[in-house]
């Protein structure tokens, strides 16, 4: 089974095309909106996995966005077929998310490797409403 080393939300990042190094612009907690609905700025969802311990085994990733209500969106998948290496990034542009309303969303990754899907993190987004002066 895949391990997840690292998991995050930044609003754009440059890859290295010698080195594979990858440099993330403005990481992601918060985003403040005018009025809701609102449909947020893109942000990009970076990731690092190890597969050392994966073997040759398909496995699939998910994206999904959950709001403060509980309310469900899949926002991506991946399926990745290891290659024998070790390491596998993964990114997801996600070109403006859509929100009803204020709080804590989460945007929660898992794993499907076989039976059953298994959450691996989940990365709070909240979302606040500006406020008039």
């Amino acid at each position: 089974m895949p391990e997840l080393i690292y998991a995050l939300i930044c609003s754009d990042l440059i890859i290295d095309k010698d080195s594979s190094s990858t440099s993330f612009i403005r990481t992601i907690e918060h985003a403040v909106v005018p009025e809701f609905p609102a449909t947020l700025p893109p942000i990009f969802f970076a990731s690092l996995w190890d597969l050392e311990g994966a073997g040759d085994t398909p496995f699939t990733v998910s994206l999904t966005l959950v709001s403060p209500g509980g309310k469900e969106l899949t926002l991506g998948m991946q399926e990745v077929t290891p290659t024998g290496t070790m390491l596998h990034k993964m990114n997801f542009h996600l070109p403006g998310l859509k929100v009803e309303g204020e709080g804590k969303h989460v945007l929660a990754v898992s794993v499907k490797d076989g039976e059953g899907w298994q959450v691996r993190t989940k990365l709070p987004l909240y979302v606040f409403k500006s406020v008039d002066q």
